[in-house]
């Protein structure tokens, strides 16, 4: 097990890592913007990369909003690269009032060749992760 944390402008990353999976508790400020986001899952991605991770889960606790849909493109656009298509990831999102957005957004990334679901708690997303298909 390895616990790590980073910070940046508005954010912080906690990482908890159990091979093969990865955790990130992702907490801030309620802030959304597209670099700050691009910056944190950049981060997220070496993490994963740097560990050999293949599975990944984020449990979101940031109290902002999700993007546009026109920053949820360019995001996905801008993040194409960072190999995270190879591990399976399981999002849990916080705010409830932000899961109906947040499906969208599972669209949008398997619709680009993601293995990922959204969830509402973590326990959910942990019992996909372990045992559900793709």
């Amino acid at each position: 097990m390895t616990l790590e944390a980073l910070a940046g402008d508005g954010y912080r990353l906690e990482f908890d890592e159990r091979p093969p999976l990865l955790t990130v508790r992702l907490l801030g400020d309620a802030e959304t913007t597209l670099e700050r986001t691009r910056e944190y899952w950049l981060r997220i991605a070496e993490s994963a990369n740097a560990c050999g991770a293949e599975q990944l889960l984020v449990l979101d606790a940031l109290p902002g909003e999700v993007m546009s849909d026109e920053d949820l493109l360019r995001f996905f656009d801008s993040v194409g690269t960072l190999g995270l298509e190879r591990v399976r990831i399981a999002y849990v999102e916080g705010r409830i009032d932000q899961v109906s957005r947040i499906e969208y957004v599972e669209l949008l990334a398997l619709e680009r060749g993601y293995r990922i679901r959204m969830f509402g708690n973590e326990s959910e997303a942990r019992m996909w992760l372990r045992y559900g298909g793709d």
